[in-house]
């Protein structure tokens, strides 16, 4: 696996989420259907969509009732251009943790704002090769979604890929769409490939075993979303077994503290924190869409 990679999937602007074509209605797997060759999804509660700033979309995965797992490359600011093996640093900033709000529900157009980010947990690397991932603390509680458990890919052959995203090439995203029976091809000690399965905006999306335990976090893909030669890259949820089960101890635990063998970033403070009980101070209102306090004009 030493091999030049393809380039780290693209975010996908949320305003494309609603400004494509119309929807022909038909979900049924096909080449403009997705994840890609996919079917709409209306069980994995527990698969998220992050807005990241009102301006992208990423996919994440509830692990706990406080903490979402999702890629690196949707919580960082990074390099254009993703080669692996890396040649040099491939992150360049970190995005403030509140700028994420998480959504639960089957559409962007729907969907319900049910959290914002409170701190980014990412392993200690200033590359995204074999280190895509993160995980958002959350400001608070999700209720009424039971959290995913994590898998180890051991024995795991085929797996099922969930998310937001492009339903191909030329494709509206913004669906939560799902494929199962996905080969994995072949398999590193970090990460895995598998063929045409995600596309821009699944990016950080899970790819679940057999029983619907995460085993993969979508890091990147090409040279196409379709096509026979297009293949995607998962990171390997296992490998990061010891900095996500401190965290889930931590967020359990209502601690402040970070993560063993970890990074953390704490959000701006610039964004209010309203709904689910919290109320906004005098002279504003709760924007129920976004969970921050606006002033009242």
């Amino acid at each position: 696996m030493n091999s030049k990679w393809f380039s780290v999937l693209a975010l996908v602007s949320l305003a494309a989420c609603s400004s494509g074509a119309p929807d022909s209605g038909d979900d049924t797997a096909s080449a403009e259907n997705a994840i890609v060759g996919g079917k709409s999804d209306t069980k994995d509660l527990a698969v998220v969509a992050i807005d990241i700033g009102g301006e992208a979309l990423c996919t994440g995965s509830l692990i706990g009732p406080r903490l979402v797992l999702t890629a690196r490359h949707c919580v960082s600011d990074t390099s254009e251009e993703v080669d692996c093996p890396a040649s040099g640093a491939q992150i360049t900033g970190e995005r403030a943790a509140d700028s994420f709000t998480i959504l639960v529900g089957n559409d962007i157009k729907t969907a319900r704002a049910v959290a914002i980010g409170q701190r980014v947990i990412t392993p200690d690397s200033d590359v995204l090769c074999d280190h895509d991932m993160a995980l958002i603390e959350l400001d608070r509680p999700v209720t009424g979604v039971t959290p995913l458990s994590l898998g180890s890919l051991t024995g795991v052959k085929t797996v099922r890929g969930v998310g937001f995203g492009k339903r191909g090439d030329n494709a509206d995203a913004g669906k939560k769409m799902t494929r199962s029976n996905v080969a994995i091809h072949t398999e590193s000690n970090t990460e895995f490939i598998v063929g045409v399965l995600s596309c821009n905006g699944d990016s950080g999306g899970p790819a679940l075993d057999s029983k619907g335990r995460v085993v993969g976090i979508v890091s990147r893909g090409g040279p196409n979303c379709n096509g026979p030669d297009s293949e995607n890259i998962y990171t390997r949820a296992d490998a990061f077994h010891a900095l996500i089960e401190q965290a889930l101890q931590e967020t359990g635990a209502e601690s402040a503290g970070s993560s063993a063998g970890g990074s953390s970033s704490a959000g701006s403070g610039t964004a209010a924190e309203c709904g689910q009980g919290k109320r906004c101070p005098n002279g504003s209102h709760c924007n129920e869409s976004t969970l921050r306090c606006e002033a009242t004009n």
